[in-house]
């Protein structure tokens, strides 16, 4: 499998465009990978996790190209993770539709659009030639579902219940992969789940919000966490000494630059994503 991280922010990025602390000074002066924009990542070129707000910057600057992939996964309708207005602009010559796999709470408003749009392409006043195509597709906690080649199965993520974030499984026929951003401590099912499933996995990307030491939200993760829930999967069976784990979902609350990060990351055995990374597993 091959990863590649378009976006490794938080909420706001970094630089956030009004701050002028450390890390936001920093990365106007420095830029590389002290910028960090939204959520999105894409694996093996053709499955896309999370359609945020920054997709249009990754098509226009970052080398992403939308038209190639059909299949996005949603974590949850932040518009850090999914950018609903982006989803239906203007699309000649789009031949297949593009298709969300997303919670029911979080895809109701996307789901409302397609049917409208569905509407007006049968009654003619809207040019299906000439926009957006899309399917909705409802995922289950805990129910796998085929997405391609791959097996999908998502996890109760401890984040924004009331639009039921969730965090993946992704497996293909002989890796798999663990994707847990958006989330504080995973869920006591999730744990459960996971023991059971035996999977071990090859590649663990994880939230990493917070300053260390500093968790003012279970709903999202500092470093400590990480290396808790990276301790934790070890325990259970889930990893071993060949799981890589990276943590992401980056903000300027982490109070690190890029170097500082990815020095103590690399002190308990994870990577430090950054905006463009590509990794393979």
């Amino acid at each position: 499998m091959k990863l590649k991280y378009y976006g490794t922010g938080a909420g706001y990025g970094i630089p956030e465009i009004f701050c002028d602390c450390r890390i936001c000074r920093h990365a106007r002066e420095t830029g590389g990978k002290n910028i960090r924009t939204r959520s999105q990542a894409v694996l093996d070129d053709c499955l896309a996790i999370d359609l945020s707000v920054d997709t249009f910057h990754h098509s226009a600057f970052a080398g992403l190209d939308m038209r190639r992939i059909h299949h996005v996964l949603v974590t949850h309708n932040h518009h850090d993770h999914f950018f609903t207005p982006d989803m239906f602009t203007r699309a000649r010559n789009m031949t297949e539709p593009v298709k969300i796999y997303i919670s029911e709470a979080s895809g109701k408003g996307v789901r409302a659009i397609v049917e409208r749009n569905l509407a007006e392409f049968e009654a003619g006043t809207r040019d299906p030639e000439a926009w957006t195509r899309a399917e909705v597709h409802t995922l289950e906690f805990y129910k796998p579902t085929k997405v391609l080649d791959y097996t999908v199965t998502p996890l109760r993520a401890r984040h924004a219940e009331a639009v039921e974030a969730m965090n993946f499984v992704i497996q293909s026929k002989d890796k798999s992969v663990l994707w847990a951003h958006d989330t504080g401590k995973f869920h006591s099912d999730a744990i459960q789940w996971l023991k059971e499933s035996g999977i071990v996995f090859d590649f663990v990307s994880l939230d990493c919000t917070l300053r260390r030491g500093a968790q003012i939200t279970q709903a999202h993760m500092d470093l400590d966490w990480c290396i808790e829930m990276a301790d934790l999967l070890r325990a259970n069976g889930n990893a071993n000494g060949n799981t890589k784990f990276a943590i992401s979902h980056i903000g300027h609350l982490v109070d690190r630059t890029h170097d500082e990060l990815e020095r103590e990351a690399a002190e308990v055995g994870m990577i430090a994503a950054y905006d463009g990374m590509e990794i393979e597993f």
